[in-house]
């Protein structure tokens, strides 16, 4: 029996990401849904707190992934480098990490700044149709990091090697 530890927290880090992919994007519902500024305020504050465990749980996935890779391949005379599905997993990782830390909080920035304004009634028409934009753009940036996380599950499932973090 071989086994570790690490894929337990591998998990919890999975965990973390998948409740702020999934409460992201039913606030952002309840967010563009909204017809009152004071409710966007709140639930766009709401989104931000949810937001902090996106970098916790990305550093904790990161260093527990290297470590699950480190488990499995430490010593085989297969490299993870021709596990095509771990390198596929990798990529999916990489691309909703930068999505997640530089797409989705400039546009979240962007879109309070411009409630913000509206509830100070110093907004304009201008900010109305941003602010529409920007929320079909935050579904379709909670659709995409949703499809990324699938395809890494999906990969994590039925890849071809044993996990390491079975006892």
């Amino acid at each position: 029996m071989s086994g570790s530890f690490i894929f337990y927290f591998h998990l919890l880090g999975f965990g973390l990401i998948t409740t702020a992919v999934v409460a992201g994007w039913f606030l952002n519902l309840r967010f563009t849904a909204a017809q009152d500024t004071d409710i966007r305020i709140s639930v766009g504050s709401m989104m931000r707190t949810i937001a902090i465990l996106s970098p916790l749980a990305a550093f904790l996935l990161l260093a527990t992934g290297i470590g699950n890779i480190l488990n499995l391949y430490y010593e085989t005379p297969v490299v993870w480098y021709q596990q095509g599905w771990l390198v596929i997993k990798i990529v999916l990782f990489g691309v909703m990490l930068v999505n997640g830390t530089v797409f989705g909080p400039l546009m979240s920035r962007k879109r309070m700044h411009i409630v913000r304004n509206l509830a100070e009634n110093t907004g304009t028409e201008e900010d109305e149709k941003n602010l529409k934009y920007l929320n079909k753009q935050m579904n379709w940036f909670f659709t995409v990091q949703s499809v990324l996380l699938l395809g890494i599950v999906f990969f994590s499932a039925f890849g071809t090697s044993k996990h390491p973090g079975y006892f």
